[in-house]
């Protein structure tokens, strides 16, 4: 039997897996995903509170007195800062350079477009876009449909780089792999030096390597002379990608047992405990026992939440009421991009401050089950999820994990 068992492999769920190494390192504990969760389709960083001005710790704070069924409220907001800083140290375990300064402050990082989004913790790939002066160039690369400069700024060029392959076809994830290569990057760094013309920083789309994206980032710096940073690009996320195989192997190095590809397809309940999860196999499902359990299978976009078109939505794996709303007409606004989200953004399973999920009544559906990420239900008087959408993962994972870890 395994002290812990986490569903899902996406911010949460492996969050959870790593903060519960540090919380007693001596526990058995076993993730389980369908999938690998959403790590690869976002940019890497962490969203706490976008709109924050000043303080974002302070800021979340004044949010969960504003609005105690938050989960920033529910989690509480030391754990927010126990998972920021505890994540940021792990980053730097994992040689991403997560920094988590005191007192937290949101930063601007340049997208794709030449527009800014907000974020208050940065990889190390993105930290040079604080220091990119009046005129950053914007690097592409010739034939590759992914990333057009012309669309960042006024100041970009285009280099053809290296390589034997059609460069329209490449993935991210390839151009990040020909990065990991020394003699790709010093002949990039050679080409773009030519071109800087004045430039106070480069931008790179985001594939400065897979696997040694710090030497990259630095080779690329010292050849060129500016600070280098990286643009988020299209899916799947090369910085979503490399947290994503850089916690995999933290955790196995660590005897975590990771099982993904493996659907939960029912949670075993006795009385007012979960025993454990069945999950599919040939032949008959098997049975996975653990002391405690926490669902971080995510909302209806990441397949914790399932929907039918009459207005039904149900989570899949303990039959947990989900908080919505029936008329399927409200779920989305006429505004596609609309700043505060769609009706479905906020819908939800609620728990208690344990982070134990309640049952119809209101009370806890069992002891020792408890949810994390954006399976909970957010309130509707709150900023949009997508403002905390890390912060929320991270908070509520480290709660949960405190909760399940203290289970007999």
């Amino acid at each position: 039997m395994d002290d812990l068992l986490i569903i899902g492999a996406g911010w949460a769920g492996l969050s959870a897996a790593a903060f519960a190494l540090h919380l007693k390192p001596n526990a058995k504990i076993r993730v389980i995903a369908q999938g690998i969760g959403s790590l690869i389709v976002t940019p890497g960083w962490l969203s706490l509170l976008d709109s924050a001005q000043g303080d974002v710790i302070e800021a979340a704070r004044d949010l969960a007195a504003r609005s105690p069924e938050h989960p920033y409220a529910l989690a509480g907001v030391e754990a927010l800062t126990g998972a920021v800083h505890l994540f940021a140290q792990i980053g730097a375990e994992i040689g991403l350079g997560y920094q988590a300064e005191q007192p937290l402050h949101n930063k601007q990082v340049l997208t794709a477009l030449g527009k800014h989004q907000t974020a208050a913790v940065l990889p190390y790939g993105y930290q040079g876009a604080t220091q990119a002066g009046v005129q950053p160039l914007f690097v592409g690369f010739e034939g590759w449909r992914d990333y057009y400069p012309a669309l960042s700024g006024a100041h970009f060029t285009l280099v053809a780089p290296p390589i034997s392959e059609r460069p329209w076809d490449l993935t991210p994830t390839d151009y990040a792999r020909y990065f990991d290569q020394p003699h790709f990057r010093a002949e990039v760094a050679r080409l773009v030096k030519a071109r800087l013309n004045g430039a106070t920083s480069v931008a790179f789309p985001a594939v400065l390597g897979l696997e040694h994206h710090a030497e990259v980032v630095q080779t690329l710096q010292d050849r060129l002379g500016v600070p280098v940073f990286e643009l988020p690009t299209l899916p799947p996320s090369v910085p979503g990608t490399r947290l994503y195989n850089k916690l995999r192997r933290y955790l196995l190095d660590r005897r975590v047992r990771l099982q993904v590809g493996h659907p939960v397809v029912r949670g075993v309940r006795e009385g007012k405990r979960v025993t454990g999860v069945e999950v599919a196999a040939a032949g008959k499902p098997q049975f996975f026992g653990a002391k405690a359990v926490i669902l971080a299978t995510g909302n209806l976009y990441g397949g914790g939440l399932f929907s039918d078109d009459h207005g039904r939505v149900w989570e899949g794996i303990f039959n947990l009421p989900v908080q919505h709303i029936p008329d399927r007409q409200a779920w989305f606004s006429a505004q596609m991009l609309a700043p505060e989200g769609h009706a479905v953004h906020y819908f939800g399973v609620r728990a208690n401050a344990h982070l134990q999920p309640l049952d119809a009544s209101g009370a806890p559906f069992a002891e020792n089950l408890f949810v994390a990420g954006h399976i909970l239900a957010h309130p509707t008087d709150a900023p949009s999820p997508f403002e905390t959408s890390e912060g929320v993962a991270l908070a509520t994972a480290y709660r949960a994990v405190q909760m399940a870890l203290m289970q007999p």
